[in-house]
């Protein structure tokens, strides 16, 4: 594939006519047009490149996960080669060593779910439980019609923006003229 550099004209000139408008979409679909290439390219490109470096890549992990495994096992069975209230050892190459993880909740055994820790909560910690009213704002807009009355008395109002848009066909860009200087 051939790689052409691809020089577009700024123009500071208003657009007056629809013919001009029509100018203006046909160079701004060109431009759409060669960037698409141009990215294809580029992401043809950086896909060889990776597939160059992913065996190698391959082979580092499956050695760095082995060498962790081994590394593990032996902290694992030797817990006197850490020093009295250290988690870790420092070696030159590196240091190892174990992290306490954040504390959590899990579920005592398989005859408790989280329905039923709520129920015991509300018993013996009610202070523990949440109640967090909020909008349910995806039914209030579904029902809009109806409720738009009582928006006011309620503080709310629907709000529904516009923007401008372009949407250039994207078509063969050998069909058309080259966007260029």
């Amino acid at each position: 594939m051939s790689k052409s550099r691809i020089k577009i004209k700024l123009s500071t000139e208003s657009l007056i006519t629809r013919a001009d408008a029509e100018a203006a979409m046909n160079s701004l679909a060109l431009a759409e047009n060669n960037k698409r290439k141009a990215v294809a390219l580029r992401d043809a490109d950086v896909l060889k490149v990776q597939e160059s470096f992913a065996g190698c890549i391959r082979e580092c992990d499956t050695y760095i996960e082995l060498k962790t495994l081994e590394l593990q096992a032996w902290a694992e069975s030797h817990p006197d080669a850490f020093a009295k209230g250290k988690k870790s050892i420092d070696f030159a190459a590196g240091t190892l060593g174990f992290r306490t993880g954040t504390p959590k909740l899990s579920l005592l055994s398989r005859a408790w779910n989280w329905k039923k820790v709520t129920d015991a909560l509300m018993v013996h910690l009610p202070n523990f439980i949440r109640s967090v009213p909020e909008p349910d704002k995806e039914s209030l807009l579904a029902q809009r019609e109806e409720l738009s009355p009582m928006f006011p008395l309620i503080g709310i109002k629907v709000e529904q923006g516009e923007s401008f848009f372009i949407e250039p066909k994207l078509t063969d860009t050998d069909a058309r003229q080259s966007v260029a200087n």
